[in-house]
């Protein structure tokens, strides 16, 4: 199952390709699970039209909802990335506990900003 990041929402909204294509096939094969907190960010600057979209999928697809395990987990992410001196924002620190807890691929093209090892991550983008 593939846990989608706002980014690739944002890129298969503008029909860019191949991640218009991943997400499609995605939603034809029923294996997404969203993220209350992509839904957010999405639709901070989404479109009327881009929401009406993004309900659609909300209505098909399983929303996880942030329980305290991956709670606890996002803060384990975000302790480990204050001691390695990294930038790991907490939003994404969620994400990457949903992906963990769930055992789901973070499918995103900031790979950079998952430097988690205990996660699968791919790039839709390394398909083209």
């Amino acid at each position: 199952m593939n846990l989608l990041d706002t980014n690739i929402i944002i890129t298969a909204s503008k029909n860019i390709e191949p991640v218009a294509s991943f997400v499609r096939q995605a939603i034809e094969k029923n294996d997404l699970i969203l993220s209350p907190i992509v839904i957010a960010e999405f639709s901070v600057k989404a479109s009327l039209e881009e929401t009406e979209k993004l309900d659609l999928l909300i209505d098909k697809f399983k929303v996880v909802p942030i329980d305290t395990t991956i709670a606890r987990q996002a803060a384990l992410y975000r302790k480990q990335s204050i001691k390695k001196n990294t930038k790991v924002y907490l939003l994404d620190c969620f994400l990457a506990a949903t992906a963990k807890v769930h055992n789901l691929t973070l499918v995103t093209h900031n790979t950079q900003d998952f430097p988690m090892k205990d996660i699968k991550i791919f790039d839709p983008l390394s398909l083209s």
